[in-house]
């Protein structure tokens, strides 16, 4: 179904220390994925729109962190503006990204993992929406508080991303991972596995 690419590129969100290098390179990735998922639901087709536009913008931001390191001359509210812009693309994939689990998890009778996907897809919107705020020039008088909140905010990035990698594993396993390449590319596949769970709650 494309869960398995998808997690392989969601790895790379893993890197909360300099995201601006690795978001794209993982969007690139994920983009695979999510053109075999788009197919099931509006979620997963806003979260590949939302993608190519975090990989497009995210090039852009990349570009600029790169030329600022080889100490080309670039504004710094250009810069804080590209990556605060990044931060709420990021953020807005994860909302879409997160729906169209929530939704594909309530169609196939999983409620554990729609409860964890409503759960990432929150912490994630909340995490890069945040982020993208913290990036921005806010002054001198605030460089001090920001500087203390650069490590609680790696620290709960990662967390947020890692919970978002064993939400796509879980989906991996209980969704995608049966015999992909045999499985029909139709909703009549997601129909059948929701009457089987139903016929397996009726057994016992």
């Amino acid at each position: 179904m494309g869960f398995g690419v998808l997690l392989f590129g969601y790895f790379l969100y893993l890197n909360t220390i300099i995201p601006v290098y690795t978001v794209p390179a993982a969007g690139i990735v994920m983009a695979f994925g999510l053109h075999k998922l788009k197919v099931w639901n509006s979620g997963f087709r806003g979260a590949a729109y939302a993608n190519l536009a975090v990989v497009l913008f995210g090039c852009f931001a990349a570009g600029l962190a790169v030329a600022n390191v080889a100490g080309a001359k670039v504004p710094a509210l250009l810069s804080a503006a590209a990556s605060a812009g990044l931060c709420l693309l990021v953020a807005l994939f994860h909302f879409y990204l997160g729906s169209g689990i929530v939704s594909l998890s309530r169609e196939v009778g999983l409620p554990r993992l729609r409860s964890r996907a409503f759960f990432f897809r929150t912490a994630a919107c909340i995490y890069w929406t945040l982020y993208a705020f913290l990036n921005l020039d806010l002054g001198e008088k605030l460089e001090p508080v920001l500087a203390r909140l650069l490590v609680p905010m790696v620290v709960v990035g990662f967390v947020v991303s890692l919970v978002g990698f064993a939400v796509l594993f879980s989906c991996y396993t209980d969704i995608g991972m049966p015999d992909e390449k045999n499985a029909p590319e139709k909703p009549g596949f997601l129909a059948r596995m929701k009457q089987k769970n139903g016929g397996d709650r009726k057994d016992g």
